[in-house]
């Protein structure tokens, strides 16, 4: 090449520019992601928010005292309030029972179903008869009503 100084400018020109328009589209998507982060972010985290039964696991075999502990993500355990504040709750287990539905309060206390309103996130059903039997657990608001689509189902067995 015989004169390298007008590719060396255009080159570097190009450069230049493609830097600027990067600068300006990383600023304006940074931009845009914020104002999509506030508006979108909520739906996003409550999608996200779950129940688990860690113990007993599916298909274990356990004695009559059945001790369950479970893990939440996406949510914030804490006592049983009254008050139904979104992204707040406590657990709830079902034991041979079905669930109340999303819209209805949890029922009281039985031998079949549990509130754990203290925030603590095990509880042990003592005297279990032998056989097979099926845990839900369930997420709920202060007010017990349950938090839509939070469940978590374990099936076990008690031995005799």
């Amino acid at each position: 090449m015989k004169n390298p100084l007008p590719i060396t400018l255009v080159t570097a020109s190009l450069i230049a520019a493609c830097s600027r328009d990067r600068t300006v589209s990383a600023d304006s998507t940074a931009a845009s992601a914020s104002v999509g982060q506030s508006t979108a972010a909520a739906p996003a985290s409550a999608t996200a928010a779950s129940v688990t039964i860690t113990s007993p696991v599916e298909g274990a075999t356990t004695g009559r005292d059945v001790t369950v502990t479970l893990r939440s993500e996406g949510v914030r355990i804490a006592k049983a309030d009254g008050a139904r504040v979104e992204g707040v709750g406590h657990y709830h287990l079902f034991l041979d029972t079905l669930p109340t539905t999303d819209s209805l309060p949890i029922p009281p206390n039985s031998s079949k179903v549990v509130h754990i309103g203290t925030g603590d996130s095990t509880y042990t059903f003592k005297g279990v008869p032998a056989g097979r039997h099926r845990i839900i657990a369930v997420i709920g608001y202060g007010s017990h009503v349950p938090m839509a689509g939070r469940r978590d189902t374990v099936d076990f067995t008690v031995k005799p």
